[in-house]
């Protein structure tokens, strides 16, 4: 079949495509303008040299080159491009694959799952390499795995791991499939060879590392190597920061790419094994063999949203798909009650809400555990985003009511068509919504706007010549102007350190402060009672996020 051939057989799912890449791009394109935070910007500023990203990315070697060569290209201020290149590649190799793989249906609903969910719009912003350009070369070695290129499948893995000693996860997925596809027909033979070629890579892999080690100075293999020692667990797990974060990415990932699940099928099942297997190895690598409690889990569970997209995509195409006798009286019934829910849900947000404190953290547990959920939830961390809130009535209630879809649709097979629709309804309006308040933030308002207002004053202020800043929020924008004089974290076993530095640092002199309040200060903590004795100097507030600048004597 020739290409002109194709377009005109496949015009109606291109076009379908197009639009679907459209809506793909036009939230994402809004957000490459949101400002870097803590990792990120440390990514970007590290990335200027290739110095300084030796000193600074403990990695495999090519992640720092792709850093470097993209800010020698891009500049600091378009950094968010190198993952939105890297992840538009994926949702075009991701049809490419679903499309033979399952079919042309079942690969448009995966994209359109890919395109909406709002974690992977984080990821897709998210400078670093978790959120795209993981996924991107775990699709390309898909790719060559189903059509027998070796040589494609080979380079693919190969660099993916020297971008990331995490990738090791793909290699084991293609392995760990490529045995059970062959279990009836493994002989030890097959398994010697395969032995053999197993060791070839891991050979051909250490000898690339070594090489780039002799050309390229600017890689230690002793840091990589160290920082894939810290997460051995020597040090205990964090069971509660793993818990929090785990709740946090199923809160990003939105009951749309959750609860179909209850639908799969045996068909399903092995059509989608690989991204299945992808999943548990992943679950199995992060939860059970090495502790990621203190470091950024939710950006490493960005995993999830690829195989999620492609196995919720399958089950939603095989409902749509089947013949069904529902009318288009039922079919009018379920788009308006999804809208209908969709609303009902949405217009929780405009309720009366607390917004309690990062600490006590057991105040938020309290608040949860006795059902008083009009409270705001603060979504930001280390590997970004700067910090948005979003109603945790409305994330509670979604939930409950896209399970209750899911299990009358699982109990009531006849249903199912009716239950998908307003299931899709409510999961793509939940979605929507976060994405709104990450880059608008019109609701509960937006942490980028007061920050851009406050380093604005500072910036434009010549008495202040450096500012400490609470969750190093516009350290990248005070650090440009040389004014970043150091971050603080209001936890509280860290008081007396801080006692300590803020009276170091305002010592015969005035000492600046940029405490942009996302999560909340305890006003009854060390922190809230020091900012307060100071003055405040500015103060811009959208929403329920305020930016004060304050200065201390």
């Amino acid at each position: 079949m020739d290409f002109a051939h194709y377009i005109k057989e496949h015009k109606k799912k291109l076009v379908i495509f197009c639009l679907l890449l459209f809506v793909f791009l036009t939230p994402r394109l809004l957000g490459t303008s949101l400002p870097y935070h803590q990792d990120e910007w440390k990514n970007v500023s590290a990335s200027r040299s290739v110095a300084t990203a030796g000193a600074f990315f403990a990695h495999p070697p090519l992640m720092q080159m792709i850093f470097v060569a993209s800010n020698f290209i891009l500049g600091d201020q378009n950094m968010r491009l190198l993952p939105l290149f890297f992840s538009v590649a994926s949702i075009v190799l991701l049809y490419i694959v679903v499309s033979r793989r399952i079919g042309e249906r079942a690969a448009l609903w995966s994209a359109l799952l890919f395109a909406f969910c709002f974690y992977n719009i984080l990821g897709s912003l998210s400078p670093d390499v978790d959120g795209a350009i993981l996924p991107f070369f775990f699709l390309l070695s898909v790719y060559a795995y189903d059509r027998k290129l070796l040589p494609l499948l080979t380079i693919s893995l190969l660099i993916g791991l020297l971008v990331k000693l995490s990738f090791i996860l793909v290699v084991g997925t293609i392995l760990v499939d490529y045995l059970w596809q062959e279990r009836k027909v493994l002989n030890t033979k097959k398994i010697f060879f395969s032995s053999l070629a197993l060791l070839a890579f891991g050979a051909l892999y250490m000898a690339i590392l070594y090489f780039i080690k002799a050309v390229y100075p600017a890689f230690d293999m002793n840091i990589m190597l160290g920082h894939a020692n810290q997460y051995t667990g020597e040090l205990g797990r964090n069971w509660i920061q793993i818990i929090v974060q785990g709740v946090k990415s199923l809160q990003y990932l939105s009951p749309l790419l959750l609860v179909p699940l209850l639908f799969i099928n045996k068909d399903i099942f092995k059509k989608t094994r690989i991204f299945f297997v992808y999943l548990l190895l992943g679950l199995i690598f992060y939860f059970v063999l090495f502790d990621f409690s203190r470091a950024a889990l939710d950006k490493y569970l960005m995993f999830t949203i690829l195989p999620l997209s492609v196995i919720c995509g399958a089950i939603l195409a095989n409902i749509f798909n089947s013949e069904s006798n529902i009318s288009n009286k039922q079919k009018t019934f379920s788009v308006l009650f999804g809208f209908a829910l969709a609303f009902l849900l949405f217009t929780l947000n405009f309720l009366t809400h607390s917004i309690p404190s990062l600490y006590p953290k057991t105040e938020w547990f309290s608040k949860v555990a006795h059902l008083q959920w009009n409270i705001l939830n603060p979504f930001h961390g280390g590997s970004g985003p700067l910090g948005f809130y979003v109603s945790f009535l409305f994330i509670a209630t979604s939930f409950i009511a896209s399970i209750l879809l899911g299990l009358i649709g699982y109990f009531k097979k006849e249903w199912r068509f009716q239950v998908s629709i307003t299931l899709i309804i409510v999961g793509l309006s939940y979605n929507i919504f976060f994405a709104e308040e990450l880059l608008v933030g019109r609701v509960n308002g937006s942490a980028p706007k007061v920050l851009r207002e406050a380093t604005s004053f500072i910036n434009g202020n010549s008495k202040i010549k450096e500012v400490i800043t609470y969750n190093d929020i516009g350290g990248y924008e005070l650090s440009k102007e040389k004014k970043y004089a150091g971050r603080i974290y209001a936890t509280p076993e860290s008081e007396d350190g801080y006692r300590k530095k803020f009276a170091e640092y305002t010592k015969n002199k005035i000492g600046y402060f940029l405490v942009v309040d996302i999560p909340r200060i305890n006003p009854k903590s060390f922190y809230g009672q020091y900012f307060a004795s100071c003055q405040t100097e500015f103060q811009s507030k959208s929403g329920e996020i305020e930016a004060k600048v304050y200065s201390c004597r």
